[in-house]
């Protein structure tokens, strides 16, 4: 009888092939529309999704959307509209690592760094010294806290 790691071996390297080889699923018709509105910006090399929408007359207002975790702006496309018609701008990014964006790896995440990513986003953009009003949910509430400090 072979050792059971020789067994687990001769079952699992096969196993791991295939699934390597699996290709990503096909994109919903919801996030494909998504994605088409959105932009890139560069960050160190690294390409961060945004979207960036125009919304009420008359207000000056901007509202930076900042998802939770494992997920992504997306989050926040049912309530996207309703935004838009109270703010001048409304404003979502995929953190690194997340939607849309780059994944580097190996790479050390840090909220410090997703906060960095944050603000060069709102330089991107010239909001730098605009009031910018922060909705946040989950892991986004630790970038908001760090972006407050």
């Amino acid at each position: 009888m072979k050792e059971w790691w020789v067994q687990v071996g001769l079952l699992g390297v096969p196993l791991l092939a295939v699934y390597l080889h699996i290709p990503p699923p096909q994109l919903s018709p919801a996030l494909r529309s998504w994605k088409s509105s959105g932009s890139f910006f560069t960050y160190k090399d690294l390409n961060i999704f945004y979207r960036d929408s125009t919304g009420a007359v008359g207000s000056s207002d901007v509202v930076v959307l900042l998802h939770g975790f494992p997920t992504s702006s997306y989050d926040w496309s049912k309530i996207w509209e309703g935004l838009t018609q109270r703010f001048h701008r409304v404003i979502a990014l995929d953190f690194l690592g997340f939607g849309f964006s780059d994944k580097p790896r190996p790479h050390g995440y840090s909220i410090f760094e997703q906060a960095t990513i944050v603000e060069g986003l709102l330089r991107h953009l010239g909001l730098r010294h605009q009031r910018i009003n922060l909705v946040s949910h989950d892991y986004g509430d630790t970038v908001a806290q760090e972006l407050l400090h």
